[in-house]
């Protein structure tokens, strides 16, 4: 789980507008200060930001670019100068066609062709199988066909010569083999449901799958899956849903605690014209994925874990035997990640790692061989979050970590590859981003911010002291239209112990005197950001009369692991209360009124919106679920059941965390909103949803978009701010 036509269906209590485009929120009272605060607030948000940063290579400069605008900052005296503007970019060089094109992958797909990396040879998959072709030939015939179609449009000038040159040159292909080109069918056998060279829906979406053939580095093997899936059941979605006469897509989608596809791994030598099985293991429910060679070609790698997803294993394989080896092994006791960062130094047998052994994500230095060399981040009661740059030739090691004052606040570390210092090299109570290393490592670049604090972006030595401001934010405009600071807010979780965050946007010219409706915008979902401790002027929304907030439960990401494993068999119980208590929070200020509160959001947040309104009646009134997952059963296997086992191991969980237990409780006002084509959340979803409310007799409301898959396209956003203004009824907001 990650990211028209319209039709109203006749459940509606209210008549909706099949809004066209996101002007029609012109409509709602506020409009113009809404365009006004939108408008603003992005360029107050680029504000106090620079870009384009270039360290001169005699280390006595910085060269960047701060809004529109290139600017030379001296090294020794800081003094700065300024550049005007910067010069276009030089256009890119158009690559020939049919020569290692990169393939825009559609969403939980894989790619159909893979080029190798000296660009002679592409990798097709076809019909269920993997054929290679040579690439020139393949640049040929397309310009061949180019020049076919030239032809055609030739002979309707010349009547008929183009024609006859067209069919010549067909004739010449055909004697020499379609221009001394090569193919080779490297397997046989596959068809629909067994396929080698292609993956299925479910490890595209789920494990970032988004390829099935993978090149050694030196373009003489060529790894691939084996795919069975011929076991699964199909799951159906119309098609030309505008048509008179509709069509099916067939989909393998293995839903949670059913059969999972069968994964093998092959490669073949182009050297010996053989094909290789690699020992992936036996257990068949095992899912093998992240599949790539070795820097050096000598081994496959490929990530392997069990259907729990509790234990993740880095397999090596020698691709000419085809036998393998654990290099490592991560486990945890709720779920472990799938893909932590693993980035190989130069020598290609040492590696970074990510690792949460110890409830925190930190790094270490590993080597292929399967030991662990040394940490190389201080293994503290804090999360590290990314890596900003690795210098083997200084041997340092530069990366963030969530370490200060705040859980929220990014700050920089710098560590030696060699295991030696790890020392945070800034400490301002703020949330650390864009950071830029010098080359000599004598000074950095960091944008300083938070929720309610624009950012200033600073140079500073390598003891963390600023030597330069770069650029700050004029809060002129700011200033000019009222725009109130958005607030982080902090209250504690139903455990009494867990600190939880969110941010509460209000209107321009802001009084604490009146009302306000609270809308809540949620996605919620396991490993997903909750709240980001950076800066955003406003929310244009609110220009409509509402306050807006987005609360981070449980769950989500950045806190830890004991933090992110909270709603471990537990999805829809902690994350949705989280959601609820900070809007309980919220409502014992004066100017929150906790009569109207709305809540939307899509996907998991679609979920957590329906569930809202069922669970919590009392709390929420108003609701806009936009392809929502009704109940758990009806999600697919690797994603549900990483995070709540299978139905039959957690029966409980997944009756308690299902719209469809709490159906009858609804009293609020709740619009569903889904696309027809949806093969990712699938449109039985809501019409399960549908149909238990009302076999309790509950009206609610609907629209349906025949033609969107999990996207619902233009005018879904319009409607959804005009169904939560028309039933949370937000006074207008004064000039």
């Amino acid at each position: 789980m990650r990211r028209t036509h319209l039709m109203l269906l006749a459940v509606a209590l209210f008549p909706l507008t099949a809004a066209g485009g996101e002007d029609s929120l012109s409509r709602l009272p506020g409009y113009d200060r809404y365009v006004k605060v939108r408008d603003a607030a992005q360029l107050l948000n680029s504000a106090g930001r620079v870009s384009g940063i270039e360290w001169a290579q005699d280390g006595s400069s910085l060269t960047f670019q701060r809004q529109g605008e290139r600017f030379k900052i001296s090294l020794q005296d800081f003094s700065l100068e300024p550049l005007g503007k910067p010069e276009r970019s030089p256009q890119r060089a158009v690559r020939p066609s049919g020569v290692g094109r990169s393939q825009r992958v559609p969403r939980a797909q894989q790619a159909t062709e893979a080029y190798s990396p000296d660009g002679k040879w592409v990798a097709c998959y076809r019909a269920g199988n993997v054929v290679l072709e040579e690439a020139a030939s393949r640049a040929k015939d397309g310009a061949a066909e180019k020049a076919r179609d030239d032809g055609a449009a030739e002979k309707a000038r010349d009547g008929g010569a183009a024609e006859k040159a067209r069919d010549d040159g067909a004739a010449e292909k055909t004697r020499d083999g379609g221009a001394g080109s090569e193919t080779i069918q490297v397997t046989t056998g596959g068809g629909e449901f067994y396929r080698y060279g292609n993956g299925c829906w479910v490890y595209g979406e789920e494990l970032d799958q988004d390829s099935a053939m993978w090149w050694s580095p030196d373009s003489r093997k060529l790894a691939f899956y084996e795919m069975d899936e011929r076991h699964l059941r199909n799951y159906y979605l119309t098609t030309g849903n505008t048509d008179t006469y509709t069509g099916l897509q067939v989909v393998r989608y293995p839903k949670a605690g059913m059969e999972n596809p069968f994964v093998g791994l092959l490669v073949y030598d182009l050297d010996t014209k053989q094909t290789t099985r690699i020992d992936v293991g036996g257990d068949r429910l095992q899912y093998i994925y992240h599949v790539r060679f070795t820097p050096d070609g000598s081994e496959l790698l490929f990530n392997r874990t069990n259907r729990r997803q509790d234990t993740l294993e880095v397999v090596a394989a020698d691709p000419a035997s085809g036998r393998s080896r654990v290099v490592l092994t991560e486990s945890q006791a709720t779920w472990q990640e799938n893909r932590p960062l693993m980035q190989f130094l130069r020598d290609g047998k040492r590696f970074i790692w990510a690792t949460e052994r110890t409830g925190w994500k930190h790094y270490e230095l590993r080597h292929l061989d399967g030991r662990l060399l040394h940490p190389l981040s201080t293994f503290g009661e804090y999360p590290a979050e990314s890596v900003v740059r690795v210098d083997e030739d200084a041997g340092y090691f530069y990366y963030t970590a969530y370490s200060g004052d705040h859980p929220l606040n990014a700050q920089l570390h710098r560590a030696r590859l060699d295991g030696g210092e790890d020392a945070r090299m800034t400490g301002a109570p703020a949330n650390h981003t864009g950071l830029e290393i010098s080359p000599d490592h004598k000074w950095f670049v960091a944008c300083r911010e938070a929720v309610g604090e624009p950012p200033r972006t600073a140079l500073l030595n390598a003891s963390g002291q600023q030597v330069a401001m770069l650029a700050e934010a004029d809060g002129t405009k700011a200033e000019e239209l009222g725009l109130v600071a958005p607030e982080l807010f902090t209250f504690k979780a139903d455990d009494g112990k867990t600190d939880l965050h969110g941010i509460l946007y209000k209107p321009a010219r802001f009084d604490p005197e009146r009302k306000y409706p609270l809308v809540i915008s949620v996605y919620g979902g396991p490993e997903s950001r909750g709240v980001s401790n950076r800066y955003s002027a406003a929310d244009a929304h609110c220009e409509f009369g509402f306050l807006v907030a987005t609360i981070a439960n449980r769950g989500t990401t950045g806190r830890g692991k004991a933090f992110e494993s909270a709603t471990y068999l537990k999805l829809g119980i902690v994350d949705i209360q989280d959601q609820a208590d900070g809007v309980r929070f919220l409502c014992q200020r004066p100017y929150v009124d906790a009569a109207r509160v709305g809540i939307f959001g899509h996907s998991y947040g679609g979920y957590m919106s329906a569930l809202a309104l069922v669970k919590f009646p009392d709390v929420f009134h108003v609701g806009v679920a936009g392809a929502p997952v009704t109940d758990w059963k009806n999600y697919d296997t690797i994603y549900t059941e990483r995070y709540m086992r299978t139905p039959r191991e957690n029966p409980d969980g997944y009756r308690d965390g299902s719209c469809l237990t709490h159906a009858k409780n609804l009293r609020g006002q709740l619009l569903l909103l889904h696309g027809l084509a949806d093969d990712n959340v699938h449109p039985s979803n809501t019409w399960q949803l549908a149909h238990a409310l009302q076999q309790a007799g509950l009206r609610f409301d609907m629209m349906i978009y025949p033609l969107s898959k999990h996207g619902l396209g233009q005018g879904s956003s319009t409607l959804r701010w005009e169904y939560l203004h028309r039933h949370l009824r937000p006074e207008p907001l004064a000039e």
